[in-house]
């Protein structure tokens, strides 16, 4: 397993050449010691990114032993947890796949496939007739169409309560003849103006329904197929001399 290289650990390493100077030559140093420190000492050379974790306990296990030879207790900064500090699982990235020829060519016509649906779709609104060519005109047509609906159905509600509040006002002024209780003549005007507004919105809506469905179309004059029209021409009559 390789950990990732931090500056902790390339201190500690950098220690360990430092504190065995002249080490590879001494009898008491053993034969994988000596190569534990080529190890580092070509790790260090480089620009290392990583660190197997077998290098890093045979590191450790060597400054330990250094220290204790030294007779100084305080060796808690070459455990192997201490070193580690901050380090992680090191991942190496993985090279980008290289596609194929044959899948290039699919993902391209692909793309040009969704490019032209968009397209279409944008133009759609704008397309006079379906399938046919893109006519702006017939767009603002129809844009001019429905407002002249909207403002029909406009009038036909401010013709409404118009005409419900004519009726209000009329009902309040006549109940003056049979009634001077204010609260009387207030709920008899109201409740005309409720039936009023209620039987011409209700008219109202079917006579918009009925015309939504079946529009009254041009009266056309019709001339059946079997008549024949003939044409006669006069003759003038000439004057004297």
């Amino acid at each position: 397993m390789d950990l990732q290289w931090t500056p902790r650990l390339e201190s500690t390493f950098r220690r360990l050449l430092d504190t065995t100077t002249g080490a590879t030559d001494a009898t008491s140093t053993t034969l994988q010691e000596q190569r534990t420190l080529r190890d580092v000492k070509t790790l260090l050379e480089s620009s290392p990114v990583c660190v197997s974790m077998e290098l890093i306990m045979q590191v450790s296990a060597m400054l330990l032993r250094n220290r204790r030879e030294e007779g100084n207790e305080d060796c808690s900064e070459y455990w192997i947890h201490s070193m580690i500090r901050g380090s992680s699982v090191y991942i190496p990235k993985q090279p980008p796949k290289e596609r194929s020829p044959e899948l290039e060519r699919i993902m391209d016509r692909i793309k040009a496939e969704v490019a032209e649906k968009e397209y279409q779709r944008m133009v759609s609104s704008i397309n006079g007739n379906a399938g046919g060519p893109v006519s702006i005109g017939s767009s603002l047509k129809q844009d001019m169409k429905e407002m002249q609906e909207v403002k029909a159905h406009l009038t036909g509600i401010i013709n409404v309560l118009y005409t419900g509040g004519a009726v209000f006002m009329a009902v309040f002024m006549l109940s003056a003849h049979f009634t001077e209780d204010l609260g009387m003549r207030v709920l008899l005007a109201f409740l005309a103006f409720v039936l009023i507004v209620a039987c011409e919105a209700y008219l109202y809506t079917r006579h918009a329904a009925i015309a939504s469905e079946n529009p009254m179309a041009k009266k056309t004059k019709y001339v059946p197929g079997d008549v024949v029209v003939a044409t006669k021409t006069l003759p003038t009559k000439e004057k004297a001399p």
